[in-house]
């Protein structure tokens, strides 16, 4: 073998890139190393080729090894040595290479992305799984039907002069869960993970229809002029008549954000009714800050990704996009470097993609890299 070949294999050795056909063929050189003399024009050469390449091992490997005298030794003996030590040491760190790479594939293929999923609180404390749920009426409260239809949303549906406006109902998802209900009025909302929504069994003799999020959720909001449909928040209270619009309330993700994709919408405080609200248009976008409400212009599509099954991470802080990370294929996040947090991300990808691939995206930014220790993202500073 011509020192070509022993540099190109050395190397993918040290990269842990070599195939098993290159490992075979690498070793079988060593074996017949008494006739390298026939290949390789001296001792000193092969010498000084030996002593190269365990430089490269242990500077990848990031070992601290003396590396292989030869002094006092038989040049071809010295020789021998050096490379039998370095072969040693590249085929250990390929190896140990190999096994991590096996185990952090384990971990990825174990994290798998949500799907549909909720439990629904009753009235009476009762609680039924949703997923798990068969198809049909789920429960009777008081004149108000509710039922799991075929497509496995939850329908609610009024008969008659219904009396549940004080029956409380809440339903909430998990990390990785997501769910799609219609409420009373017709009004339906998609729920995001680690989310929740109460609402009365019935808007009936109501004169607002008033519902409470915490977490994520995207509303499509039936039309009644004399019915105002209310949703609060922390630390938002929005207003509206018929409308879409998404309301992002997640508590670590800072403020809640409303954002408005048609009709309009009035914004104020949850907890000072005498504050001035605003109202917003299309394409905008209203969260609170220090007391006051600023409204900035924006792509809706951002807003309403997760809802259309896409991450979409368009100037957003590293921080924030493994939050939506975190939340949807229930793991935690482990930053070894916390001043990461705010460089900025870039990219578009199914909700539905291997964790791999949602990680492999965000590395293309060159500001982080990522190791996978069962459910936990371990995220590192490149």
């Amino acid at each position: 073998m011509d020192e070509h070949k022993i540099n190109m294999l050395s190397d993918k050795i040290v990269k842990g890139t070599i195939s098993e056909q290159e490992m075979e063929e690498f070793n079988d050189w060593y074996a017949t190393y008494e006739s390298l003399e026939q290949n390789v024009a001296t001792d000193k050469n092969q010498e000084a080729l030996a002593e190269r390449i365990f430089k490269n091992i242990t500077t990848e490997a990031n070992l601290q090894i003396s590396k292989p005298h030869s002094i006092k030794m038989w040049p071809r003996i010295a020789v021998a040595a050096s490379f039998a030590l370095v072969i040693g040491m590249g085929v250990f760190y390929y190896s140990a290479k190999q096994a991590d790479e096996m185990r952090q594939t384990a971990y990825l293929k174990n994290i798998k992305p949500g799907g549909n999923g909720a439990v629904l609180t009753l009235a009476d404390g009762r609680k039924i799984r949703l997923d798990a749920a068969t198809k049909g009426e789920l429960a009777n409260e008081e004149g108000v039907r509710i039922t799991k239809t075929k497509d496995g949303q939850i329908l609610y549906e009024t008969k008659g002069t219904a009396s549940a406006k004080d029956k409380i109902n809440t339903l909430a998802t998990a990390k990785g869960e997501t769910y799609t209900i219609t409420l009373p009025d017709q009004t339906k909302v998609y729920l995001n993970a680690a989310s929740s929504l109460s609402y009365p069994a019935s808007f009936a003799s109501l004169n607002e229809r008033k519902v409470e999020l915490n977490g994520e959720a995207y509303f499509e909001v039936s039309k009644d002029s004399s019915h105002p449909f209310i949703v609060r928040t922390a630390d938002q209270e929005i207003k509206v008549l018929g409308t879409h619009f998404n309301v992002n309330s997640y508590k670590e993700d800072g403020n809640t954000k409303t954002t408005l994709l048609e009709g309009s919408v009035a914004i104020g405080f949850s907890s000072n009714k005498n504050e001035t609200g605003v109202i917003i248009k299309p394409g905008e976008q209203a969260y609170i800050k220090a007391n006051k409400i600023y409204v900035d212009q924006v792509n809706t599509e951002d807003a309403i990704a997760w809802k259309n099954g896409y991450f979409r991470f368009n100037n957003e802080t590293l921080e924030q996009a493994m939050n939506k990370i975190a939340r949807w294929y229930n793991v935690t996040i482990d930053y070894k470097d916390p001043n990461i947090k705010n460089r900025n991300v870039y990219g578009s990808l199914s909700r539905f993609s291997n964790i791999g691939d949602v990680l492999n995206l965000l590395e293309l930014t060159e500001a982080v890299n990522f190791e996978v220790e069962g459910n936990k993202i371990i995220v590192l500073k490149k």
